[in-house]
């Protein structure tokens, strides 16, 4: 098993999830279908290189568990606030 790739997809797909979960709803299309193209890239490689599937899924699995207790410990507690809801604190205020 190649370590170095599990840990390489791990963070890979770890990052595109956390980018879908801080996004905000109405505009949640493109970060979704850039999503989308990168994993696709993520299954096709594992396709070329041959025997990479098992690590590829470990990796996915690895990913989801780390994007869900990010989700349960802090995006839970702190959600992602629409454009009309922030409010800009400047000298004047």
């Amino acid at each position: 098993m190649d370590w170095n790739y599990v840990g390489l997809i791990t963070i890979a797909v770890t990052l595109l999830f956390l980018l879908l979960q801080r996004t905000d709803a109405k505009r949640r299309r493109l970060p979704i279908v850039f999503a989308l193209i990168c994993l696709l890239i993520i299954r096709q490689n594992a396709f070329i290189k041959g025997d990479l599937h098992e690590e590829t899924l470990l990796a996915c699995i690895l990913a989801f568990i780390l994007g869900g207790a990010f989700w349960l410990l802090i995006g839970r507690y702190n959600p992602v606030k629409a454009e009309d809801e922030i409010r800009v604190m400047g000298m004047d205020d």
